[in-house]
Formats: structure tokens, C-alpha cells, sequence
């Protein structure tokens, strides 16, 4: 097998300079997932979870009572308009 590596150009420090090569990124590769795989988001505390679903509930209610108060607005003001319409109809069958 080692005559495989014997070639023009090619000697044991140039093999060793090159495994050093790839045994150096290797190990840069392994020390960066590392330290990705340690900080798993430790900045996200409960506090600020219960924060964010505390403000998210707090809109979801001022938006369901935004829309009550519109449903309201138009029951009420459709109850005015028929009840207009029913005078309106009355007083013109009083008239005669």
C-alpha cells in the first residue's frame, strides 16, 4: 500500500502536512457544532415565554372585543333602521 503513495512529488511530510490539514478543520468543524449544541437557545428564559404568551393573549382579547363592539354597533343600528321603518309604515297607515 505505501507504494500507492510514493510518487512524483508525493513524500511522507507532504502526507503528514496534508492528514494535519484535514485533522485541523475536522476538529474546527467539531468544536463549532460543539458550541452551537451547548447554547440551544438558553437565552429564551420562562419569563420571557410568559411575557410573549401575555401580550399575545392581550391581543387576541382586544381584537375579540373590537369585534363584539362592531357587532353591536351594527345590531344596533339595524334595530334603529327597522324600528324607523316600522313608524315610518305605521304613521302612514294612521294617515288614511
Amino acid at each position: 500500500m505505501g507504494y500507492l503513495l510514493k510518487g512524483p512529488g508525493i513524500n511522507s511530510q507532504s502526507i503528514f502536512k496534508f492528514k494535519l490539514l484535514i485533522m485541523k478543520r475536522f476538529l474546527t468543524i467539531i468544536a463549532l457544532a460543539g458550541t452551537l449544541a451547548a447554547c440551544n437557545n438558553s437565552a429564551d428564559s420562562t419569563a420571557d415565554q410568559k411575557d410573549s404568551l401575555d401580550s399575545l393573549a392581550g391581543e387576541k382579547k382586544e381584537m375579540i372585543d373590537s369585534s363584539a363592539e362592531q357587532k353591536k354597533d351594527v345590531i344596533d343600528s339595524t334595530t334603529e333602521q327597522k324600528k324607523e321603518t316600522l313608524d315610518r309604515i305605521d304613521s302612514a297607515t294612521n294617515k288614511k
